[in-house]
C-alpha cells in the first residue's frame, strides 16, 4: 500500500482594505489544523502581493494554501467541532470566495 497522498486545503476571501481583525482566528485555528498533521503555507492578508496570469479572478479576493495530509485528516479538521466553533471568527469578519480541498499528484500511480 502507497502513502497516503497531501491534500491541501485551498481558500480565497474577500479582504477590504478595513475589516476587522482574524488574529482570533488564526490564534483558534492553527493548533486545530496542526493538531491534524496541517500546516500553514499561504496565509492570505491585505497587502498580500499576487500576480494574476491567466482565467477570471474577481476583484480583491485574497488566497491561502494549507496542507493536512491525508484527505481524512483534512475532513476531520473541516467538520470537527472544534472548527465549526471557532469558524465564525473568520466568517464574520471577512466574506469567502471559495474554499475546497484537493490531493497532490503523485507521480509514482
Amino acid at each position: 500500500m502507497s502513502n497516503p497522498k497531501p491534500v491541501f486545503l485551498v481558500a480565497s476571501s474577500f479582504m477590504p482594505e478595513v475589516h476587522g481583525s482574524l488574529d482570533p482566528y488564526g490564534m483558534a485555528v492553527h493548533p486545530v489544523l496542526e493538531k491534524r498533521g496541517g500546516s500553514s503555507i499561504v496565509v492570505g492578508e491585505t497587502a498580500q502581493i499576487m500576480d494574476h496570469f491567466e482565467g477570471k479572478w474577481k476583484d480583491d479576493p485574497r488566497f491561502a494554501l494549507f496542507g493536512v495530509p491525508p484527505m481524512e485528516a483534512l475532513q476531520g479538521f473541516r467538520y470537527s467541532d472544534e472548527y465549526q466553533a471557532v469558524k465564525h471568527l473568520r466568517t464574520d469578519v471577512i466574506l469567502p470566495n471559495f474554499t475546497f480541498a484537493v490531493e497532490a499528484f503523485d507521480p509514482e500511480e
